[in-house]
């Protein structure tokens, strides 16, 4: 989604305010391993402060991803605010981390993307105590144990067992 703000860059007005709902991206979903996705409804305001403008964006959506351990669907719900410093021209080094608005539009896509990324858990698991699949026959172990023979020997390893006997 990409905003007009030139109105708010030629000082007719001071603040934007924007609401929309917006379908992410398949290849943004696939990236971060997103099964199915709802529509990211998002609201918020730009405001000119001084020589730069203050994004403040505020969304929510559910995305479903598949359990780490056992690949079951884990329903993730998404809420955050986000603020971000705009400008219209990077004059050093040291404003990196400031937006450019350029030919007096923003696409918003990109600071939304960035920060669901930032914001995702590092291992989505569908409970804490989740016990995974075996991996030998593949059987969910949140069900029950599975028939499989526990006294494997790692192949490298199995020379050293006549060792002892």
């Amino acid at each position: 989604m990409i905003l007009e703000l030139s109105k708010v860059i030629k000082g007719l007005q001071n603040q934007l305010d924007f609401e929309s709902s917006l379908e992410l991206d398949k290849s943004f979903l696939e990236s971060i391993e997103c099964v199915n996705a709802s529509a990211v409804q998002f609201s918020g305001n730009i405001r000119k402060l001084d020589k730069r403008y203050e994004l403040t964006l505020s969304y929510s959506g559910e995305l479903v991803f598949e359990c780490h351990r056992c690949l079951k669907d884990v329903n993730v719900n998404l809420q955050n605010t986000v603020e971000r410093l705009l400008t219209t021209s990077l004059e050093t080094d040291e404003e990196e981390d400031l937006i450019l608005i350029q030919d007096g539009r923003l696409d918003l896509v990109p600071v939304l993307e960035e920060d669901i990324t930032l914001n995702l858990p590092l291992q989505i698991l569908c409970n804490e105590d989740c016990a995974g699949l075996c991996p030998h026959c593949g059987k969910d172990l949140n069900n029950g144990m599975c028939e499989c023979d526990e006294k494997k020997i790692d192949p490298r390893l199995e020379a050293l067992k006549n060792l002892f006997t």
